[in-house]
């Protein structure tokens, strides 16, 4: 129930035939407060009372209780296609302010290095009421928000909703012949209740509902993007003049390895541009401190489209006419007036420009040019605008990417040359090509020819489609790994445009020993060719055929009923590999391209599989041991750390229990391992240098230790024992090994 002190005075000034202010006046004297109320076929009600603070002179404010429940707000869904981890949500923000690191990814990128790039990003509108005259502005959230929780403040899900997942995949569980991408989120939301009475952004809403769509590929040459479509309508009874629409970012580029987010030193070190031929601003980590080197990567943030165009733009190439970048320091009001931080909707407070100017008008260029060459912790917003009177009912879609890339050449991080930039802009261009899809003069208006699917309409997101991706095994053994993949996945593939089956062959990477340590970033971006099979019966590619790599018979794994016709080393080579080293191996089919269409060969995604070859599993006729021993500290494979240590105990059961002593008999650590289920997860190495999302597969004879005693406390110098118990036979082996640190 809703307690209202003793004596006060109600009222409802009318805004907008749906929703309301409430305004507390107290006659005890405490402070007057002013709330949102949205009166529809329900009553969704905030209001915050001082009640009995106000007896002691002292205001506190809580968390505003809802008369209706509404939908729980979602912020655990982030891109698992591709190679960009994004958070996205249901209440206008994307990224997480770092608020679940390292188990969920801001703008991770690429996926599995935990090289983050967004610390928060967020949607804003804003408009004139045709009614007031007034201006004001939706933020998704912004920089002058202190919450950590990575929680939005002016849009909140609308009530019964969640974020649906949806794939075009059709392996896919998540599949639906509705989707646009292979990794469709959609959210719905709307402005018409504030979240935090505390936030200094409270504004009146617009009235607005938004639906949220992102899409995310796995394509090679469509991984490093993600795109975020954003139709915005006006459910209000006003009419809304001169609206802006702008993704505010804070973009900051770190490699989490070596500083953990929010510690001291981690944000202010990013460097930012704008290239206004892109309508893309970007940010890149400057120089590293306080613990170099810097993560060599760009994000950029890029306006793709509009429909309909803003005002006085017939194109998406003059849409560059009016896109605007801003950028000031986070939450600042000290120094240079044009990077103080906006504090109003539409009032300069302190020399700074409002909310709705910064969505209005751009930074000058002289402004912006510095911001590539010193490092800072700078917030930015990429807006476009006007759009024509948005009146009740109506709507409009604004798009945007967000794009990844390393940096090219070896320069120092601190520079931020053109060719530093080349991949960044050719990611760019094909982000681009994926929003125009059908739209080849990019004008919003279907054309002769430009009907591809023959639909009638005209579509945005049409990628060329390379063959589907095969299935893949691994056969881990002791100093050999053997990779297997099917036929039928990749070779009945059909592709869309052509409406031919163009697959041509199949390509095979692997990782060198010691890659997934000493270049994580680039490990899953640069893996080396070691294989590459094509057909035989055309002029394309080297024309090898399958014959090495083709099975007589296919081979069967029990509980799989995918059958495997190749294989990998093929059948008459032996490739010795390192047991306790991790290798990723990559298989990817592609296609005969289309030079009618002017497409080239298109390849598939890349299906991983990570192995640790070593020992099978023991049948108790072999020795049990432990390798390096003697140990070393700082073996090769050593991260740094006391925590990022391992070396291997050999030979075990399928089922044990292994313990550790001191000479004196006092137990160390202990452990269970069982050959079926272990993934090296209970230690930090693999934490750290595994993967995120490929499981890691061991022979089954060998689990990792990482020097760790049961106490928490990093292993000493010295000789210990150990003992491994069969717990299927009871048949118990000892042994020692030395530690040299």
């Amino acid at each position: 129930m809703l307690k209202i002190p003793q004596k006060c005075n109600l009222t409802f000034p009318g805004y907008s035939g749906i929703l309301y202010v409430l305004t507390l006046h107290t006659t005890t004297g405490y402070p007057l407060l002013i709330r949102k109320v949205f009166f529809g076929a329900s009553l969704i009600l905030s209001l915050f009372v001082a009640g009995a603070a106000a007896q002691t002179g002292t205001q506190e404010r809580t968390s505003p209780p809802a008369l209706l429940k509404r939908a729980e707000d979602t912020d655990h869904f982030y891109t698992t296609t591709g190679n960009i981890g994004l958070t996205v949500t249901n209440f206008g923000t994307i990224g997480t302010r770092n608020s679940y690191w390292p188990n969920q990814p801001s703008c991770e990128y690429p996926r599995g290095s935990r090289i983050e790039h967004m610390y928060q990003g967020a949607l804003w509108v804003g408009a004139v009421s045709r009614r007031s005259g007034q201006i004001h502005v939706s933020t998704g959230s912004s920089d002058r928000v202190s919450t950590t929780t990575g929680k939005g403040i002016e849009f909140l899900s609308l009530p019964g909703t969640s974020i649906v997942e949806r794939s075009s995949l059709s392996e896919s569980p998540k599949f639906d012949q509705n989707a646009v991408s292979h990794q469709d989120f959609i959210a719905d939301y709307n402005d018409f209740v504030i979240r935090d009475s505390t936030s200094p952004d409270q504004t009146v809403p617009l009235g607005l509902r938004v639906h949220q769509e992102s899409y995310a590929w796995n394509f090679p040459f469509a991984d490093f993007f993600v795109i975020l479509n954003y139709t915005i309508y006006n459910d209000g009874n006003d009419i809304l003049d001169s609206v802006y629409v702008g993704l505010w970012t804070n973009n900051v580029v770190r490699n989490t390895n070596n500083v953990r987010p929010s510690t001291p030193g981690y944000f202010q070190h990013g460097g930012n541009g704008y290239m206004d031929t892109l309508r893309m601003g970007y940010t890149f980590d400057f120089d590293g401190i306080p613990t170099p080197p810097a993560a060599d990567s760009y994000i950029g943030i890029k306006l793709l489209g509009a429909v309909p165009f803003p005002r006085g733009v017939d194109s998406v190439g003059s849409l560059r006419n009016r896109a605007y970048y801003n950028a000031w320091r986070f939450s600042s009001a000290s120094g240079d007036a044009d990077y103080f931080s906006p504090q109003d909707d539409a009032e300069n407070i302190l020399g700074a420009r409002s909310r709705y100017e910064r969505l209005s008008a751009a930074l000058p260029q002289t402004k912006i040019d510095p911001l590539r060459t010193q490092a800072d912790n700078i917030t930015t917003l990429l807006s476009t605008g006007p759009f024509v009177s948005l009146n009740p009912g109506d709507s409009l879609n604004v798009v945007f990417g967000v794009i990844c890339a390393r940096k090219a050449g070896t320069l120092a991080a601190r520079l931020d040359t053109r060719d530093q930039r080349k991949t960044l802009m050719a990611n760019a261009a094909l982000c681009q090509q994926a929003y125009d899809g059908e739209d080849v003069n990019g004008n919003n208006i279907l054309d002769p020819g430009e009907d591809l699917n023959g639909n009638g309409k005209l579509d945005h997101y049409r990628l060329p489609q390379p063959p589907r991706p095969p299935k893949v095994r691994a056969d881990v053994q002791n100093q050999n790994v053997v990779i297997y993949w099917d036929k039928s996945s990749s070779e009945l593939s059909l592709d869309p445009i052509s409406r031919t089956y163009d697959f041509e062959g199949y390509r095979v990477y692997r990782s060198n020993a010691g890659a997934d340590f000493t270049d994580p970033a680039n490990l899953l971006l640069n893996l080396p060719l070691v294989g590459e099979f094509d057909r035989a019966d055309d002029n394309i590619g080297y024309n090898t055929g399958f014959g090495r790599i083709l099975l007589d018979q296919p081979k069967t794994f029990a509980g799989d009923t995918v059958a495997y016709w190749y294989r990998f080393p093929p059948k008459d080579v032996t490739v010795s590999t390192l047991n306790g080293w991790q290798y990723v191996y990559g298989v990817a089919a592609f296609d005969q391209g289309d030079s009618a269409a002017g497409i080239g060969s298109l390849q598939s995604k890349t299906v991983l599989a990570r192995v640790v070859p070593g020992t099978l599993p023991n049948d108790g006729a072999r020795k049990v041991g432990v390798y390096p021993n003697p140990y070393y500290a700082n073996a090769v494979w050593d991260a740094s750390g006391e925590r990022s240590r391992k070396l291997y105990f050999y030979n075990l059961p399928k089922h044990c229990e292994v313990q550790i002593y001191t000479l004196a008999g006092d137990i160390v650590a202990e452990f269970v391992h069982d050959a079926a289920t272990y993934n090296g997860a209970d230690i930090q190495w693999f934490q750290q240098f595994g993967g995120s999302d490929v499981p890691l597969q061991f022979a089954g004879g060998e689990h990792a230790w990482d020097l760790i005693t049961k106490f928490d406390q990093a292993i000493a110098t010295g000789l210990y024992l150990f003992s491994v118990k069969d717990t299927d036979t009871g048949n118990l082996q000892t042994g020692k090994f030395l530690i040299i640190k």
